[in-house]
């Protein structure tokens, strides 16, 4: 028995017993979705900057979309608090565009805009990273190659996802359940996100063991929404139980595998593990359900 686990071990991680790790980052800063009633952005980031720290979390980025400090200028003191609490912030763009539906000249000039905001906020600390809004890397590879030499050229590097819990559509449902006072459905609210992200987890270790033969350091997407400071410290703790261990953007993107994912300088590689499989000739494993439908219609 023990032998037969020990197998097991070997084919879904490529070592025995070897213990994945995971880098947490936030998108959307300093603004995400919308806020239960009494709540300020300043709280959510408090909220997820304690269970970053009372989990021992590495200094983690925050990506910038500077045009929340336009429509919610108070919300820019999450940007310091962020860095006062050692944590890391990079660039998001300004206004979150999709480069596919985007000319390059017009989304390089909502690259830039958010460079001083940046400067300002992130000290002597490397702000040089970058994510794609939507994770969208450009329509086609001529967009996509032009895009990365562009980043090469102004000296960044792509903080790339290889794991989401698609957890951007939370912040809603939560401000109206919170609003009716419908304990039992936060509960289920709260069901449904860690079984999202159990599955997620889940989906990332089958499709690096499927693609690579053994696990990399994962990197999640997360965004600084209300509900994901609510869940945090349950999202932390999952992992723990799980067997993950947390490791800084750096750590997981020195790893070989994101090479060319992270330096915009190289070649691009295939945009995704499936697309790696998809080139093999093989299909991914089937993904884990995000409840969009579900979700849309609590507390209404």
């Amino acid at each position: 028995m023990i032998r037969a686990l020990t197998l097991a071990a070997v084919l879904l991680t490529g070592t025995a017993f070897a213990a994945p790790k995971i880098a947490i980052s936030f998108d959307d800063l300093p603004v995400h979705g919308v806020l239960p009633a009494g709540v300020s952005r300043v709280d959510v980031a408090q909220e997820i900057i304690d269970a970053l720290k009372a989990g021992a979390i590495p200094p983690t980025y925050g990506l910038v979309n500077g045009v929340g400090t336009e429509h919610e200028p108070v919300s820019a003191a999450v940007l310091q608090m962020w860095r006062d609490s050692g944590n890391l912030l990079g660039n998001h763009t300004w206004t979150h565009p999709a480069l596919s539906s985007t000319d390059l000249a017009t989304y390089e000039a909502d690259f830039l805009k958010s460079e001083p905001l940046l400067e300002k906020y992130a000290g002597g600390s490397d702000w040089h990273w970058f994510r794609y809004p939507f994770v969208d890397e450009g329509k086609d590879e001529p967009q996509r190659a032009a895009f990365r030499s562009f980043l090469a050229e102004h000296h960044y590097k792509i903080a790339d996802v290889t794991v989401t819990v698609d957890d951007w559509d939370y912040p809603e449902p939560y401000a109206r359940c919170l609003a009716k006072g419908d304990t039992a459905a936060i509960a289920q609210l709260e069901a449904i996100y860690l079984k999202r992200v159990e599955d997620g987890a889940d989906y990332a270790r089958k499709l690096s063991a499927q693609a690579l033969g053994h696990d990399v350091p994962y990197i999640l997407l997360l965004h600084i929404g209300a509900f994901q400071a609510h869940m945090m410290p349950k999202l932390i703790a999952l992992y723990k139980a799980k067997g993950y261990s947390f490791v800084s953007l750096e750590e997981a993107t020195a790893d070989p595998f994101y090479q060319a994912y992270a330096d915009p300088s190289l070649p691009a590689p295939p945009r995704s593990m499936e697309n790696i499989l998809l080139a093999k000739g093989q299909q991914p494993p089937t993904s884990p359900d995000n409840h969009s439908t579900e979700l849309q219609a609590m507390c209404k």
